[in-house]
């Protein structure tokens, strides 16, 4: 049943058009969580994220008891439009509340993480197919029912690539995610190839990301990539070797492409509208900050209509009337909108659970041999949450589901990576933790880690 559930949860990630599967595949870690909270309590503590986790559940509590106290219905916090948009981050994080070491074996969890990149890749491949018929030659994709068309238009842009999922900023943002776990695996690995399955995987994800116009997905990928690639010794020639062959061909042929080249010129065009009103929604978010700097308006009352407050401005000043309006209008910047929302302590509490996942990863990461499995693994999902980080300045990747829910559970799946590595150590007597795997490996998870 676990692999199952597992499997479920990583091919939900894939897309959010149908939210009720989104939601299925959620509802399976309760369970898994309960069936192996026995095994957690005398071995998570160990090797678990621990301190991640218990912010997260102070979080909770803070974002809830901060809804309550602005009076707002408690039937419309359980409402779905409100889990939908206004209170998503209540369900993005659930993974790491849950997260468990469910005993799965290596191989699988590579498996599963070639299962996610695979997927990801037919659909941006399906998406430039359907491309290439609007703009190039008539492959009759472009005739396909509604349903199945990943390319869809807007007011200011026409064929944006949004694959599975309703914004094609969260399309950027996922495809973003998995080109860095992709290139992790390809320029980190013990044999690089640009004939293998991180080579495709990478380009296909990276074509996904172009064809979904996402300048803020563009500028945080490279930026990430930047960061977290060229700046050691050891990876750089790789990152140079197969980065470049790769990306070179693709980006060439793409921004020769009206569309593509047209959004690209627009990253730095501060007289864009949607730049303007982004400008207006930091205004909003701020002069929110400023009025209760501590706590905030209150969660979920940053889009609510006709707002009545209540308490001292410029101290505590909560939204405590007003018409609740659930919708995904947002700052556009989480920091702000968490500032908003739930000042100081609800953006502290926010950015300490980031930053103690990221340096849980960073400290397990060196428990693995260099290139090997675990170690790019690590990598990669440490560049997702610096990609993560850059993102949330222009958008609200942080409250919204998508990438956090992605983030979350390939942090899952490495802890039970982290698990296997310590229990291969302990059946291993008086061998190091980092060279334990390399027996043990041959005789039981042959090709692993």
């Amino acid at each position: 049943m676990k692999k199952t559930l597992t499997t479920l949860m990583v091919v939900s990630l894939v897309g959010n058009v149908l939210p009720a599967f989104n939601i299925v595949a959620i509802s399976g870690l309760f369970p898994l969580y309960l069936v192996n909270r026995d095994s957690q309590k005398t071995e998570l503590g160990k090797y678990g994220p621990e301190i991640a986790q218990k912010c997260l559940v102070t979080a909770y509590v803070y974002w809830i008891c901060s809804y309550c106290a602005t009076g707002a219905p408690f039937s419309n916090l359980l409402s779905f439009d409100f889990i939908r948009f206004d209170g998503a981050l209540l369900i993005a994080y659930v993974p790491l509340l849950l997260m468990t070491d469910l005993r799965l074996d290596p191989k699988f969890i590579q498996r599963l993480l070639g299962l996610f990149l695979t997927a990801m890749s037919i659909v941006a491949l399906l998406g430039f197919a359907e491309f290439v018929d609007a703009t190039l030659t008539p492959l009759g994709l472009s005739w396909l029912p509604d349903p199945l068309q990943f390319m869809h238009n807007a007011s200011l842009s026409t064929q944006i690539f949004h694959g599975f999922f309703r914004a094609h900023n969260a399309a950027g943002a996922i495809y973003a995610m998995a080109a860095l776990l992709a290139f992790s695996l390809l320029a980190r690995g013990k044999k690089p190839s640009l004939v293998s399955r991180p080579s495709f995987w990478f380009a296909s994800t990276v074509v996904g990301l172009m064809l979904t116009q996402s300048r803020t997905a563009y500028v945080a990928f490279f930026a990430a990539a930047l960061l977290m690639f060229f700046h050691q010794k050891q990876s750089l020639m790789n990152t140079l070797k197969y980065g470049i062959p790769i990306l070179l061909p693709i980006l060439y042929f793409l921004l020769l492409q009206p569309t593509v080249s047209h959004r690209t010129q627009e990253v730095s065009d501060l007289e864009d509208p949607n730049v303007v009103t982004r400008f207006f929604y930091y205004q909003r978010a701020f002069d929110e900050f400023v009025q209760s700097p501590i706590v905030g308006a209150g969660f979920g009352r940053f889009n609510d209509q006709l707002k009545i407050y209540s308490g001292i401005p410029h101290l505590l000043y909560f939204a405590t009337g007003g018409s609740v309006v659930n919708n995904d209008e947002h700052a556009h910047n989480s920091y702000l909108h968490f500032l908003a929302e739930g000042g100081v302590v609800g953006l502290g509490l926010m950015l300490w659970m980031w930053i103690a996942l990221y340096r849980w990863i960073k400290t397990q990461k060196k428990i693995f041999a260099a290139a090997s499995f675990g170690d790019c693994f690590a990598h990669g999902i440490q560049a997702c949450i610096v990609l993560e980080f850059l993102m949330s300045f222009t958008e609200h990747m942080m409250g919204t589901a998508v990438s956090s829910l992605t983030i979350l559970t390939m942090s899952a799946l490495f802890l039970n990576l982290v698990g296997w590595k310590y229990r291969v150590a302990s059946v291993i007597r008086d061998v190091p933790i980092e060279t334990a795997d390399l027996k043990f490996a041959r005789e039981c998870e042959s090709g692993a880690v």
